[in-house]
């Protein structure tokens, strides 16, 4: 199976060029094109409704338009070496969300079961799980070594959990499988393996984060309210979550009256910790690495995720989706991880197809501009994490992208980040 689809090489995702902004704003001439509506407002227009599915097929995204753009080659590069034509290479790019192909035959089979088929990549990444993980951890079980106990969990991570993580990120966005039951296997059968119980993402994720936008405490796990490069505030930010989270989403539920998910999520929360008790007392060292130390490992590594993608909050306009997070393009992880740098587009438009993401992006410098949204290139979240922690702005600073008509000198960028780091106190307003 080539790493290339024909679903994903259209003209869309054909690489575009754009003048270098800083000296002129690159502008992307395209077609016309149904915006995706986000789940935060399709949730805040029916908020008796639990499940955005019955919705999916009024608010799915026209395929995006024929990209063309202006390219100005005549500007010299910039002092921190920002090239005169800002390519974007994400698009059209091959993926790399799967390890191994499966027989062809299988693959077909595999594209027929699906709603769009431009999510095979995803699909695959799904398969290769189900064929190694799941036996993987039925050996940790059969042989009751803490060795292979350990083995598993790193090679899971090594392997499979940016993947998967991932993969079941934005399938809890868009359904992927035409069968209802197909799409459960991710959130409830798949997910315990990777540290997250059965069926509480999709509320966590979709609606709370979403909905709510990281605005503390009404997203709680929002970012808001510590000093984002200070590493100890990290650590309370990741004990919060891992010591609370398990009162704190079904209470989240009952405050915004969304009873059915209330319910749900306490009846998910209480049978994670049944069943793994009872498996405990039956098998202590497969329960032990399978379930509880892959639960304490991940929930560290989702908060770190979710930190390092709201590390920079503006507290000029923290409500803006610009000012909240930031776009990584030209990065290895994009095509590892369903283009999960452009985090930006991805909360202006949460339903939008994650293949249209970065040329959503090149269509919105404009706008990206004028709002001084952050965007920068060839580096990863956790990079930019670590480059925060380690007081390495200057570093971070030569990845920064110049969206602005007027061009920031390193010393600029440097404050604006710094700027972008403080604690952010909400005035308390009824829920």
């Amino acid at each position: 199976t080539a790493r290339h689809f024909p679903s994903l090489q259209n003209s869309a995702m054909a690489k575009t060029e754009a003048t270098a902004v800083g000296h002129s704003t690159p502008k992307a001439v395209t077609g016309k094109s149904v915006p995706a509506e986000s789940d935060a407002s399709i949730l805040a227009k029916n908020p008796s409704v639990d499940s955005l599915e019955s919705l999916a097929s009024t608010t799915s995204p026209a395929p995006s338009p024929t990209l063309q753009a202006r390219a100005n080659t005549s500007n010299p590069i910039d002092g921190l070496g920002a090239p005169a034509v800002l390519v974007n290479e994400d698009i059209g790019a091959a993926r790399n969300e799967w390890l191994f192909n499966p027989p062809s035959v299988v693959v077909e089979g595999i594209k027929s079961l699906l709603i769009d088929e431009r999510d095979l990549p995803m699909a695959l990444a799904f398969f290769n799980i189900c064929v190694t993980t799941l036996p993987a951890a039925a050996a940790v079980f059969y042989f009751r070594s803490h060795v292979f106990g350990l083995v598993y969990i790193v090679t899971n991570l090594l392997l499979y959990q940016e993947r998967f993580i991932l993969a079941l990120h934005f399938s809890s966005h868009r359904s992927i499988f035409k069968s209802s039951v197909l799409n459960l296997v991710p959130p409830y059968l798949l997910s315990p393996f990777f540290g997250i119980p059965s069926g509480i993402y999709y509320l966590h994720h979709c609606v709370m984060h979403h909905v709510e936008n990281n605005v503390f405490p009404y997203d709680v796990s929002s970012t808001e309210p510590y000093q984002r490069d200070n590493f100890a505030h990290l650590i309370v930010y990741w004990l919060r979550f891992l010591l609370a989270i398990w009162v704190e989403l079904p209470y989240y539920a009952l405050r915004r009256q969304r009873y059915g998910l209330a319910f749900h999520s306490v009846t998910c929360i209480g049978f994670f910790f049944v069943v793994t008790t009872i498996l405990y007392s039956v098998n202590p060292v497969g329960t032990l690495w399978i379930f509880w130390i892959y639960t304490l490992v991940n929930s560290f590594l989702l908060m770190l995720g979710n930190w390092s993608q709201h590390i920079f909050v503006s507290p000029r306009n923290p409500d803006s989706n610009y000012l909240l997070a930031y776009n990584l393009i030209n990065v290895s992880s994009n095509q590892r991880c369903f283009n999960d740098g452009y985090h930006v587009e991805h909360h202006l438009h949460s339903r939008r197809h994650w293949s249209e993401l970065p040329s959503s992006f090149m269509r919105s410098l404009d706008k990206y501009a004028k709002e001084d949204g952050l965007v920068f290139r060839g580096i990863d979240n956790m990079a930019v994490g670590f480059l925060t922690f380690t007081g390495q702005l200057d570093k971070l600073a030569e990845h920064y992208v110049q969206l602005g008509p007027v061009e920031r000198t390193k010393e600029e960028i440097v404050a604006e980040l710094k700027h972008r780091l403080v604690p952010i106190h909400r005035k308390p307003k009824s829920s």
